[in-house]
């Protein structure tokens, strides 16, 4: 049987007309999605180059994902310290120690305005975000700053910071308070001694005289004593100054000049006789020692036992006094079982910064953790809550002398001296250098995603001038194919599509 030509060339003819539809349709495809491809075999050689462009472009997301979180809380960090910097100015300069000015219930305006600062700074070390708190370290989960009641007043079965300070206070004064020393006078010579060779209380540094007759005998110990020896008569208006070096740290000194009558403020009366004026002498200074005692040597004891009470950095406990009866104790003894923690974060031993930590690059780890017993923030603390648990009810001369101390204490560790930052500073510091390392890898992903995703888009994209071109003319061929066509099936474009 003879084959029909015709037959074929027209099947060949239809072949290509629907080709040309489908490369019609793709191109059509192409200009609406900007791809090129539905399917990476459709790159030709360039997938494999492609995957891993994308593959890198995803390291990058993850990364800066994990930098925005970390941006975010370095934010909350600069913030807030910045905030309890301000606290520590403002706090600084409220306890002014010539403003002793009180208040009906005891308090004086300084003190108010401390505690409502001290509020503010605990308030400021429970932020957290999205429920994980910063100034925790690792614990995060764990608001690191127990109540502020709860600091002051302790519980049940806890001592709060005033309990530990009355104890403190009770040991340092001892039971004649007057800074566990004694006096005693033998003939013409007045010994002052100390109690015991413990920690507590005055200890006896030495003494400067202009006293004329009378010589001095300094015995170290410990428990070191000075003799006092009236050989002959001193001059009035000579003096003897004794030093006494106090639990913090700090010296103070209890000053007396010879009289020539009774009642002259730090003075003693020259006697009849060299041992009467020794008698004068020993008198006054026990009553000297007795208002350095409840005015100096008590704000020493509120700062050293505020220090023993927060100072719990890597998990040190409070050291409390071993009693009672504590104005007689001459020891310490371990407290961290009854008395109250106020840091409840983090302990572990090492840099506060590695409680935090993220990698946002290629072997690149940042260290942004925080702790509310750190040194530099602790000292804040410390220092505006001591002052805020002072005792300064009464108008004795001894308590406002109490105030004024206690205030130059609480202020010390809040000032900067000497062109020196502050703790809270050098911590916004570190972090603030931190912030900028993550802000530039930030830069950088952003660069680089961006210059990666235009790798990409000349892989899978297309010149759309071009595509335009290619469905012109293939729309052009098609329409000839199409005329052909109809002559031969007697058909339409129109009835085609």
């Amino acid at each position: 049987m003879a084959v029909n030509t015709v037959f074929f060339k027209n099947s060949s003819l239809i072949d290509q007309l629907t080709r040309m539809r489908t490369t019609f349709d793709d191109l059509q495809r192409q200009l609406a999605t900007q791809k090129n491809s539905t399917t990476y075999a459709g790159l030709g050689q360039n997938r494999s180059l492609d995957l891993a462009l994308k593959q890198r472009i995803s390291e990058i997301g993850s990364y800066q994902q994990t930098g925005s979180f970390v941006d975010l809380r370095l934010n909350v960090i600069d913030k807030t310290i910045s905030r309890m910097d301000e606290i520590r100015s403002e706090a600084r300069k409220a306890m002014d120690p010539n403003n002793f000015v009180q208040q009906a219930d005891g308090a004086t305006n300084s003190q108010t305005s401390a505690e409502v600062s001290l509020v503010e700074l605990l308030g400021l070390l429970n932020t957290d975000v999205a429920g994980r708190h910063v100034y925790s370290g690792s614990k995060v989960d764990t608001a690191p700053v127990v109540d502020m009641d709860l600091i002051m007043n302790g519980d049940l079965t806890h001592a709060g910071l005033k309990q530990v300070i009355d104890e403190y206070v009770q040991a340092d004064a001892g039971p004649l308070n007057n800074g566990r020393l004694t006096s005693s006078l033998a003939g013409t010579t007045v010994t002052l001694a100390e109690d015991g060779a413990h920690n507590f209380g005055f200890k006896i540094a030495g003494v400067t005289s202009d006293l004329s007759n009378v010589t001095t005998n300094y015995t170290g110990g410990p428990p070191a004593s000075q003799d006092i020896d009236f050989a002959g008569q001193p001059e009035v208006g000579e003096t003897i100054k004794v030093y006494l070096d106090m639990p913090d740290g700090t010296q103070t000194s209890v000053e007396l000049k010879v009289a020539d009558g009774p009642g002259v403020k730090n003075g003693f009366e020259l006697g009849a006789t060299p041992a009467d004026t020794a008698a004068n002498m020993q008198a006054a200074l026990d009553t000297a020692l007795q208002g350095k005692a409840s005015s100096d040597l008590k704000a020493a004891s509120h700062y050293r036992a505020s220090e023993a009470f927060f100072d719990t950095y890597q998990g040190q406990e409070v050291p409390r006094v071993d009693g009672p009866p504590f104005d007689t104790a001459t020891a310490t003894r371990p407290g961290g079982a009854d008395t109250v923690a106020w840091y409840v974060g983090d302990q572990t031993v090492g840099n506060p910064r590695d409680g935090a930590s993220a990698v946002i690059d290629d072997n690149f780890e940042v260290k942004y953790g925080a702790r509310a017993n750190e040194d530099g923030i602790r000292e804040v603390v410390q220092s505006i809550a001591a002052f805020v648990a002072a005792d300064f009810s009464g108008e004795s001369e001894e308590n406002h002398e109490f105030y004024s101390a206690m205030a130059e204490r609480a202020r010390s560790p809040l000032q900067n001296t000497e062109g020196k930052t502050s703790g809270i500073q050098k911590i916004e510091m570190e972090m603030a250098t931190t912030h900028l390392a993550v802000k530039r890898v930030e830069e950088r992903h952003k660069t680089m995603a961006n210059s990666l995703q235009t790798s990409v888009d000349e892989i899978e994209g297309i010149d759309k001038n071009e595509v335009a071109a290619q469905i012109l003319q293939l729309q052009t061929m098609m329409e000839m194919s199409y005329r052909t066509t109809s002559i031969m099936y007697q058909l339409s474009l129109a009835n085609y599509l």
